[in-house]
């Protein structure tokens, strides 16, 4: 069961009025900055991002506690030796974003584009991904436990030393992804999908 974000209330305000206070706390945002906005050595807690780009924002050493995105635009940013607790990214844009040697606690990602992502060295605990795409991603040497996939499209991603042991795969699109033998070992799959794993082990099904 993924935790939800713990957000009670918030107070709008603008990146502008905001950007200098010690806290980032209780905020919630709907209006792009009008000049580039450093956001650096703080926690985003208890706040709510709605249709922003975060193109002129840049994220420097930030960590993530109970926060919504909801429409955004997060590409090319970077969570890496981060924490995320109780996160969700709704309808967002993450292209190239990177969660490398990060610690990522139930997380709930939905309709989103993830294409480039790296989780790499990721340590992942409670996660719910669902009708998004994570095509060309890399998980590499990722600790994960209860990650749960729902129509993703997986294509051309890496699973490479990355225990799977009893993540479903069944309602996804696994047709190019590349797996190890570490990492197969224990997924679930549907019957569709086992001539590419059995295909990609080297081993030929003999038709009557």
């Amino acid at each position: 069961m993924i935790k939800k974000p713990k957000i009670k209330e918030t107070l709008e305000k603008e990146f502008e009025d905001i950007v200098d206070e010690e806290e980032f706390y209780k905020y919630k945002i709907t209006k792009n900055p009008n000049k580039l906005i450093k956001i650096e050595d703080k926690t985003i807690d208890s706040c709510i991002f709605e249709k922003i780009d975060f193109t002129s924002i840049d994220l420097i050493n930030v960590d993530l506690i109970d926060v919504i995105f909801n429409g955004c635009d997060l590409s090319n940013k970077c969570f890496d030796n981060k924490l995320l607790d109780r996160v969700e990214f709704i309808d967002c844009k993450m292209l190239g974003t990177t969660f490398i040697d990060s610690s990522i606690k139930d997380v709930k990602i939905e309709n989103s584009n993830l294409k480039y992502l790296n989780f790499s060295s990721t340590r992942i605990k409670n996660m719910q991904i669902e009708n998004t795409s994570l095509i060309d991603s890399t998980f590499l040497d990722s600790s994960i436990k209860n990650l749960f996939l729902e129509r993703v499209d997986l294509s051309k991603t890496e699973f490479l030393r990355t225990n799977l042991k009893d993540v479903d795969f069944s309602t996804s699109d696994i047709s190019r992804t590349i797996f190890d033998d570490m990492s197969l070992k224990g997924i679930i799959i549907d019957s569709i999908q086992s001539p590419y794993l059995v295909g990609m082990l080297g081993v030929k099904i003999k038709e009557d």
